[in-house]
């Protein structure tokens, strides 16, 4: 009589405190868990054993370092972002209708890649300006640095004269 009235009150106290209850056995779960589990090891760095044959930097060699060329691209002043083609207008005094369509296929702070039917000198001038930009932007002045042939249509690498206002740099992409 002694059990059946210690497993009542058990299941009394079981049923009035059940987050309690419930919360000790998840307790239980997790240290028997961690009790037969078996125990990582931390690696150490000892330099006794890790350490090279013989030392490849010395003083010398240290106060004479100087750090490799980058290339043109490592010294870019501003993250290029690709994305999705956007269409443009693009104006210059050299076109002869005035205004000729393009595409902006890689975009950053600094400038545009766009990709026309014509090409352009390096060192002139294009007003560029989104086509889906609205009435009250107006044109972008970029400088022309390189133009590339490709196989049917020419690459300008272009760099803003200014550095347009981020909403207008959002209608480029």
């Amino acid at each position: 009589m002694a059990f059946e009235q210690f497993l009542e009150s058990t299941r009394t106290f079981a049923a009035e405190n059940l987050p309690l209850v419930s919360g000790g056995i998840v307790a239980v779960f997790v240290l028997t868990y961690l009790a037969f589990t078996k125990r990582r090891t931390k690696i150490e760095f000892d330099p006794a054993v890790n350490a090279p044959s013989t030392r490849v930097v010395d003083e010398e060699k240290a106060a004479t370092w100087a750090p490799p060329e980058q290339s043109y691209a490592d010294r870019r002043g501003a993250v290029r972002r690709d994305g999705a083609p956007v269409r443009v207008l693009l104006s210059s005094t050299t076109f002869r209708n005035g205004v000729h369509d393009g595409y902006v296929v890689d975009r950053s702070t600094g400038g545009l890649r766009i990709l026309m039917q014509s090409a352009m000198a390096p060192g002139s001038t294009l007003q560029v300006k989104a086509i889906n930009a609205p009435d009250t932007v107006g044109f972008v002045t970029v400088i022309v640095r390189s133009c590339r042939k490709q196989t049917d249509h020419f690459e300008l690498g272009c760099e803003f004269e200014k550095t347009p206002p981020w909403n207008v740099l959002l209608l480029f992409g």
